[in-house]
């Protein structure tokens, strides 16, 4: 019973996350242009730097990682994801981009064995092919295979990557210490990269760009902690969630009325998320 509970927690803690990566993605979209992308990036992390460090001062951890060649493979993979989902955000539609992102679990299962050891179980396959057949039903109707297009899959491809390496550093770090030397790394990064072309935000921009600095550390947080509960597989097809809260934003915020496709896509999604909470409460072996 203990053992069912930890895998459903873990599943609850990416649900979260996705929420929270979608929000930010939504943020990200309404800055449009108007930032460099590698500055978002920097004052997104600079600004959660003093609130990780003061958190593990608090609790008392390491601030360096003991794992530092795959903390440095998953920050290399990371700031890839990150530059090339924020350029993707800013170039095409939200639900469009976060549909396309949802390839990622599919390149997280054939990447697993190799990097993690782990192989999926038939019940994540089931989860993971329903979602991304609902995606697909989604992204069908009007898809434009632009060159924001291409950098959304390089973005999910990277992404698949660096969530299999966080998988990896959970084995010997705390979530905690994990996020803030990434955070750390990607602002060392960006920072260079932006000097040069850096202009001051205006206030509105600065309330923005602190809302999608807490969602991405927060979101990170909480999916560092979700692969600590269950295998890499199971744990993405529950990020299903985040493509049909894009639905509901595209909808709320940009007018976007969704298609009939949509809702089919959407319910294929929904089914293999179910699909995947079911296997994991009636399984302890998987």
């Amino acid at each position: 019973m203990e053992g069912g509970t930890i895998k459903i927690r873990g599943i609850l803690l990416m649900l979260c996350a996705s929420i929270c990566f979608v929000t930010m993605a939504t943020l990200v979209k309404a800055l449009d242009d108007s930032l460099p992308l590698t500055e978002l990036m920097f004052l997104r992390c600079l600004l959660a730097i003093p609130f990780l460090f003061a958190s593990l001062m608090k609790r008392g951890k390491p601030l360096v990682a003991r794992a530092w060649e795959t903390l440095l493979l998953r920050t290399l993979f990371g700031a890839i994801a990150m530059f090339s989902f924020y350029y993707a955000l800013t170039n095409m539609p939200l639900a469009d981009c976060v549909f396309i992102g949802r390839t990622q679990p599919l390149l997280l299962v054939l990447a697993a064995p190799f990097i993690v050891g782990e192989r999926a179980p038939k019940e994540a396959w089931v989860a993971v092919l329903c979602g991304l057949a609902g995606s697909l039903i989604i992204m069908r109707p009007g898809l434009d295979w632009s060159v924001a297009s291409w950098v959304a899959l390089l973005a999910a491809a990277t992404s698949a990557i660096a969530h299999l390496l966080v998988r990896r550093l959970a084995r010997t770090d705390d979530a905690g210490v994990i996020v803030f030397n990434v955070t750390v790394l990607l602002a060392l990064i960006s920072g260079i990269l932006c000097y040069q072309r850096f202009q001051m935000p205006s206030w509105q921009q600065w309330g923005v760009i602190a809302g999608v600095s807490l969602l991405a550390s927060s979101g990170q947080y909480l999916l560092t902690l979700a692969y600590r509960h269950d295998k890499a597989p199971a744990i993405a097809a529950s990020s299903y969630a985040s493509v049909v809260l894009s639905v509901l934003y595209g909808y709320f915020f940009w007018g976007e009325v969704p298609t009939l496709a949509t809702w089919i896509g959407g319910l294929c999604i929904v089914t293999g998320g179910l699909w995947l909470v079911y296997s994991r409460i009636r399984s302890n072996t998987i």
